[in-house]
């Protein structure tokens, strides 16, 4: 468990006065929680990368981030979503995808965003794609999202959630109590610490919706120019050594690889 250390701070009086106005009696409640909560917004502020996965190990594979909700691409729903949440640096693996996506979206710079490609010559998986972007990255806590991901979650909510619990990652899930056909998982609190077979009947069903933040701490655990999965090569060991949390999502989510949920998705999106 965190605990809280006392600190002393002098402030001028306009800064402690705009401080002062932030307090509500309700959502922030004194001096010491608005300071916290601004600190908090900083820190929040420098997940300000994306990674989005949109490889594949075919070509001539349909890309689900260039399929349409109503005229819009999949892709730029996303961008838009990361621009109100302040994260408008955006690399994308693509592998074998980069050229059909970047004739669609270039440089980013027609949707208000820096997009960056970082090309691989054979499949890397989601784990070694990620390392072979390292420099491109940078040096802080970052947000991965598959390319297939449509979600309405309020990323604010996964950043603090993230910076609160201090792991190495932070994986969204969604709870699937009753269906055996998801992945198991036995959670301590918020950690997962232990994944386990589908026909084991403890730990609780959830679905992994395709969301991450890492810390670049995770660069140390993936080998160079080795095909690695986050989900069967790097989350299982962080699980082992409680630097991963489970962040319980229950908005909507769509799988725009998958037919009936790109169905659902056409029939029921709203921005």
């Amino acid at each position: 468990m965190k605990t809280k250390t006392r600190l002393t701070i002098t402030l001028s009086q306009d800064l402690l006065s705009r401080v002062d106005s932030l307090i509500d009696g309700h959502t922030i409640r004194s001096r010491s929680h608005s300071i916290e909560n601004l600190v908090r917004q900083s820190l929040l502020a420098s997940v300000g990368t994306a990674v989005i996965l949109a490889g594949g190990d075919r070509k001539n594979q349909e890309i689900p981030s260039l399929k349409k909700i109503g005229n819009r691409y999949v892709l730029s729903i996303m961008i838009d979503q990361l621009k109100i949440f302040g994260i408008s640096h955006i690399v994308i693996c693509a592998g074998v995808n980069e050229a059909k996506i970047k004739s669609v979206f270039a440089d980013g710079a027609s949707y208000g965003v820096k997009i960056v490609y970082s090309s691989e010559k054979n499949p890397l998986g989601s784990a070694g794609t990620i390392k072979n972007a390292e420099k491109l990255i940078g040096n802080g806590s970052f947000l991965v999202i598959n390319d297939n991901t449509l979600t309405n979650l309020n990323l604010n909510d996964l950043f603090e959630f993230h910076l609160v619990e201090d792991s190495i990652a932070t994986i969204c899930v969604k709870p699937r109590m009753s269906e055996e056909k998801y992945g198991q998982a036995f959670l301590h609190g918020n950690k997962i610490v232990k994944f386990l077979d589908k026909s084991k009947h403890e730990g609780i069903s959830i679905v992994n919706i395709g969301m991450y933040v890492l810390k670049p701490e995770v660069f140390e655990l993936i080998a160079k120019y080795k095909y690695l999965n986050l989900e069967t090569d790097i989350f299982p060991k962080l699980a082992r050594e409680k630097e991963l949390s489970a962040f319980v999502f229950q908005g909507n989510w769509f799988d725009a690889s998958k037919d009936q949920s790109y169905k659902e998705a056409v029939e029921n999106w709203k921005d």
